[in-house]
């Protein structure tokens, strides 16, 4: 498969959209993942709703996720992937901000007001991040793309740190403020808010890129060719099993610590925030790992990885264990990504990047929905042990079934862009790029 260069994420060697891409990643990361994603599931637990629900909420937003997936890529295609990603961002925000709202709406709205909010929360984030990979890929040279990949994932990571440790500690600061408790929800409502707030923030760089043009010589030139069924097929399924057993953790961690463990949310805040940090670290040796090794052998063994760290998660009721575990899958998948997406971009054909990402999203999102939905029941009826354990063999199962891609020949003859000498990236233009993509 193709090989990135060796070269460590330098900022000098992007051009202006590459930059501002980069940027707002790092930007959108610190509400997204690191502020509403921490509190959220919190806020509903202090409406009173148990782990059923929970597990209802998180999967409508994974279903969403889901179902805007190719759609997300073809409005792309068609329209371009700047003003999709600004529409999103715009959608993104408002989700965010109306969660807050569930405790004003009428009662007969009151249950279904947290899952209408992420419906339109991921389908925002669907179309933002779906055309977010192929602009990307689109921004930079074969050179440069799979360390402009670790440098996103790598500020994506330290934007989740610092909004994950500050999201800890909003809910206190409000509950010190207005004397109330951490287990009220006007702490919680309070600092999901600020959150929303901070969302507005990354659209000031997103609407600063302008249109983003291939800089690679070779896939300017390169005719279209068919969309490779089979090999995105088969990457679908192994993503749907991969994103399913993450999900144990992903949709359940902070449930699991706040109700099992009895951890105040500063303190979950804080293993997650350590997690975060080292995975920003971790995010920047992907190119190196690829370089050496390969894109397919980082996702094999990042997956066989994140089954090994929820099997503390399953064993061991207790808050290191927990930490732990959470440590290694918040790694892991930072290294994953980035392999995930050079190695999937590069199977297709330049204009059918945002169409077989959307495809791959739509994967994601159903596995996680799948896991969330049941989820619930599963630690109603028998504890989160069984849970994360159902976490452990759906890992175990996606990282043999990727072993076993790799050594199928559909990949081996699957169509690599950018394979041949590429023209050197252009400098940034100082002037303002045209307004659409």
């Amino acid at each position: 498969m193709f090989r990135t260069n060796v070269n460590r994420p330098s900022w000098p060697q992007f051009g202006r959209n590459a930059k501002l891409l980069i940027a707002v990643s790092g930007i959108i990361a610190v509400p997204f993942f690191g502020i509403h994603m921490l509190l959220r599931v919190l806020y509903i637990l202090r409406l009173g709703h148990g782990p059923e629900y929970v597990g209802w909420f998180g999967a409508a937003s994974a279903l969403a996720y889901m179902s805007m997936g190719v759609p997300s890529g073809a409005l792309g295609s068609r329209f371009g992937t700047r003003k999709i990603m600004l529409i999103g961002g715009i959608t993104v925000v408002t989700g965010m901000a109306i969660l807050p709202l569930t405790e004003v709406v009428p009662l007969w709205a009151r249950s279904s007001w947290p899952i209408l909010s992420q419906v339109i929360l991921t389908s925002g984030w669907s179309m933002f991040n779906v055309n977010l990979v192929p602009a990307l890929m689109a921004a930079t040279t074969a050179q440069n793309r799979g360390n402009a990949y670790a440098l996103s994932n790598a500020l994506s990571g330290l934007g989740t740190f610092l909004g994950t440790i500050c999201g800890g500690m909003l809910p206190g600061l409000f509950a010190d403020t207005f004397g109330q408790t951490l287990d009220a929800p006007a702490p919680y409502r309070f600092a999901l808010w600020v959150g929303a707030a901070l969302g507005l923030l990354a659209l000031v760089p997103l609407g600063m890129v302008g249109q983003v043009e291939r800089v690679a010589s070779r896939e300017q030139a390169a005719a279209r060719g068919p969309f490779p069924v089979l090999p995105i097929a088969l990457v679908i399924g192994y993503v749907y099993l991969r994103h399913a057993g993450w999900a144990t953790c992903q949709a359940f961690c902070n449930a699991y610590m706040d109700t099992d463990l009895r951890l105040p949310a500063s303190s979950i805040g804080l293993i997650t925030g350590v997690g975060q940090l080292v995975a920003v670290l971790a995010s920047l040796l992907t190119p190196r790992l690829a370089a050496r090794r390969s894109n397919g052998w980082i996702l094999v063994t990042t997956t066989l990885g994140t089954a090994i760290s929820l099997v503390p998660l399953a064993l061991v009721p207790h808050w290191a264990a927990a930490g732990l575990g959470r440590l290694g899958v918040l790694v892991l998948s930072a290294l994953w990504l980035p392999a995930l997406q050079v190695f999937q971009m590069e199977l297709v054909d330049g204009p059918w990047r945002s169409l077989a990402y959307g495809a791959v999203s739509m994967a994601m999102g159903f596995g996680f929905g799948s896991t969330s939905l049941a989820g619930g029941y599963i630690v109603a009826a028998g504890g989160y042990r069984s849970l994360f354990l159902l976490g452990v063999g759906l890992s175990t199962v996606a990282g043999a079934f990727m072993w076993a891609i790799l050594k199928s020949p559909v990949i081996a003859v699957a169509p690599e862009a950018d394979t041949g000498a590429q023209a050197p990236q252009p400098a940034p233009d100082s002037r303002r790029d045209a307004p659409a993509c």
